[in-house]
């Protein structure tokens, strides 16, 4: 019996360092900001599996282009470091006009870029 106790209060020590240091590394997570927005078609509806590119002013080791496809309500999100950063997003869908917009970050924040995207001239 009291082997059985000391086993648990082992145990129970364990788990609370587990958490506590789940809790230290999640605090010590560097900040971030999210660029996201929804691409739309002329006629107003989402637009799904359209491919989305983020491309930092200045590229580096932390700020790498990246590439998303929008999901079934034509949503797309990014997650970039917050440090003072301009970027591009650019989408170019297949039978429409592509369009870019560019974008400020200034610290831990939300950025929505929306796009309405027309029919190109040669499929109309």
């Amino acid at each position: 019996m009291n082997s059985k106790k000391k086993r648990m209060k082992k145990t129970t020590g364990i788990s609370r360092r587990l958490i506590l240091c789940s809790a230290a590394l999640w605090a010590a997570e560097s900040p971030y900001a999210v660029i996201a927005g929804t691409v739309f078609r002329d006629s107003g509806l989402a637009f799904a599996g359209v491919e989305v590119e983020l491309i930092p002013s200045q590229p580096g080791k932390k700020n790498k282009k990246q590439v998303f496809r929008t999901n079934g309500r034509g949503e797309f999100a990014f997650r970039v470091p917050a440090l003072l950063m301009e970027y591009s997003i650019a989408v170019k869908p297949e039978g429409y006009r592509p369009d870019s917009k560019r974008v400020k970050i200034v610290g831990d924040e939300r950025i929505e870029q929306n796009f309405l995207l027309d029919r190109s001239s040669k499929e109309k």
